[in-house]
């Protein structure tokens, strides 16, 4: 018989294989093992840093990890309560100065973290006992044409480019930012886009367009660019340069005077985001949901459509084009092409009328010359 015994919490340390260092640099590296995803681990990394300045305002303390190893000094059975109560205050905290949402999913993430440090916390008492901020809700303002106009007349060329490409396109900010020219496919009557999983919310690759006016404002751009070289952004944390981005929108808006607030929030009504808006909304309307909801990457989607054939994918895109170009000189261009081709194609069908009753009138001949014989 063998005498199992207990190892006491004191003697772990004593058996160095079986002493699990745990680590921030672990923790997100587990993230991105299981997401493979560094939009993923660039968010985890911000939600972390936030807890951190939390606990220094509120308490002192250098990071997240002191406190977690205060916690773990005091009798397990408070430890729950504890972080219960550390959470809500978190949440109070971080929603002053941020969206319910970012709130949470911050919130969540410190959740994690605390539970990866071998925290236990029953799911069902934390639930039962955090109350998740919430934001008043306004209905969602739609940016107008005119407005959007006046944002990409004020913006440097660059930005131009930036711009039509998110209102063309229906990309996430972050999945703009960190597109490299080999992403771009220009042997097609549109330029189509082939966003990589890694820069995917979802981490699942999906193609999409971009308009004859984001192709202006691109071209002189890319054209001097090598194959693996950045578009918008010498920064390659993507996450930096979208916060990057979001300031210089932020000076944009101000100098535009665009940049009313919801009433009684701190949120402004015309945001980087809108532009995705924008785009899903006439995407929608032209095509439906389900084709809108596909090309900005709502995955449920993606499957259906790419059963269309490549041909018809572009046909569809060149239909929406009109709606989702700005310009009234790149509108103008859109009409005559149309036009052209409309002309074109009556052209055709007048030819073919033509030789038709040329056939028809050779044929009767024919028949006339046999009833003759």
């Amino acid at each position: 018989m063998f005498d199992h015994k207990m190892i006491e919490k004191e003697q772990i340390d004593d058996l160095g294989y079986l002493n699990v260092e745990r680590t921030r640099d672990k923790f997100l590296t587990n993230k991105f093992n299981k997401s493979k995803s560094t939009s993923t681990v660039s968010f985890c990394k911000g939600a972390l840093h936030s807890f951190d300045k939390f606990v220094f305002a509120k308490f002192g303390k250098n990071s997240t990890e002191q406190v977690i190893e205060d916690i773990k000094k005091l009798p397990e059975s408070r430890h729950e309560s504890i972080v219960i109560e550390l959470f809500q205050k978190y949440l109070h905290w971080k929603h002053e100065e941020s969206k319910a949402s970012t709130s949470v999913a911050y919130y969540q993430t410190a959740v994690e973290y605390f539970a990866y440090h071998q925290l236990k916390i029953n799911h069902y008492n934390l639930r039962r006992g955090i109350t998740l901020p919430q934001d008043p809700k306004n209905m969602k303002y739609a940016v107008t044409y005119s407005e959007i106009k006046k944002l990409i007349d004020y913006a440097k060329p660059k930005r131009k480019a930036l711009y039509t490409v998110l209102i063309s396109s229906g990309m996430r900010i972050g999945e703009t930012l960190g597109l490299k020219k080999r992403d771009f496919d220009f042997s097609q009557d549109r330029i189509c886009i082939t966003i990589p999983a890694k820069l995917t919310k979802k981490n699942t690759q999906r193609q999409t367009y971009i308009s004859k006016e984001a192709e202006h404002y691109l071209t002189p751009i890319i054209k001097r660019m090598n194959q693996d070289e950045l578009i918008f952004t010498s920064n390659k944390d993507i996450r930096k340069a979208a916060d990057n981005e979001i300031l210089n929108f932020w000076n944009l808006r101000k100098k535009t005077e665009l940049d009313d607030k919801y009433d009684n929030s701190t949120l402004h009504k015309i945001t980087l985001h809108s532009f995705r808006a924008f785009f899903e909304t006439h995407a929608s309307n032209t095509h439906g949901l389900e084709y809108a909801h596909a090309l900005i990457g709502h995955s449920g989607y993606l499957e259906q459509y790419y059963r269309l054939s490549g041909e018809d994918r572009l046909e569809k895109y060149i239909e929406l084009e009109p709606k989702i170009t700005i310009g009234e000189d790149f509108k103008n261009k859109i009409k005559i092409q149309k036009l052209e081709i409309e002309k074109s194609e009556i052209e055709k069908v007048k030819e073919d009328n033509i030789k038709l009753r040329e056939d028809n009138e050779k044929i009767m001949a024919w028949i006339a010359r046999q009833e003759n014989n």
